[in-house]
């Protein structure tokens, strides 16, 4: 018999994997990780201001008078030259991409634990959570290595020569960085909670009403 089982904290656990998901990938597209210093622009007695700025895989620049373009370093991707697209934000890019691919198969999983409570007498929650601690820890990663670019003459165009590896110059970090550094943050506070969600899905409460013949189950 197929059982749908529901808890409060479960559901908890599920909505922060799905948070910090969006929360990593929402870093990983957005170019604001790194700001340079804001340019004065005069356009028909116009004065405003653009802060040039670059992500772990684009940036956002000035190209011409009228044109804000934002865009990919390269369509290379990680086989780009270094002088364009620096080595350590390759390996940054790579392991929180890895640490987005792992948290949204988490996601799923625990979707799938509504139906199904354990797998090759594992239960999925816990399997899960486990998962997303390695996750984490390639996220922390991918943050660490990011700071380690700024020595590249990438980042010394628009930060000054004063850049260096974790010194940014004449830039600042941008939202997106700690957006990611949230979702991080969250993975390991979601395995955490796993142990707890698990635990609540395999309570006396819930076994009562599987004894009664409920098959969908919710419990606060």
């Amino acid at each position: 018999m197929c059982y749908v089982i529901i808890t409060g904290r479960s559901l908890a656990w599920l909505l922060i994997s799905v948070a910090a998901f969006m929360l990593i990938v929402t870093g990983i597209v957005t170019p604001k990780w790194l700001l340079g210093q804001p340019i004065v622009t005069n356009e028909n007695n116009i004065t405003g201001f653009f802060v040039p700025t670059v992500g772990l895989s684009n940036r956002c620049i000035r190209m011409v008078q009228d044109d804000n373009s934002c865009t990919p370093f390269s369509f290379y991707g990680l086989t780009t030259d270094s002088t364009i697209y620096p080595t350590p934000w390759k390996a940054a890019m790579f392991f929180l991409s890895l640490c987005a691919a792992i948290q949204f198969s988490t996601v799923l999983a625990g979707i799938f634990a509504c139906c199904v409570q354990s797998v090759f007498k594992k239960s999925v929650i816990s399997l899960a959570g486990a998962t997303q601690s390695l996750g984490g820890l390639f996220g922390v990663v991918g943050l660490l290595l990011y700071p380690w670019g700024w020595g590249s003459q990438k980042v010394k165009k628009l930060c000054g020569e004063n850049s260096e590896p974790y010194l940014p110059g004449d830039c600042s970090l941008g939202w997106a960085f700690f957006v990611a550094a949230m979702g991080v943050a969250q993975i390991f506070l979601a395995s955490a909670l796993s142990k707890s969600a698990d635990k609540a899905a395999n309570s006396d409460k819930v076994q009562f009403q599987m004894d009664d013949g409920k098959q969908l189950i919710c419990i606060a």
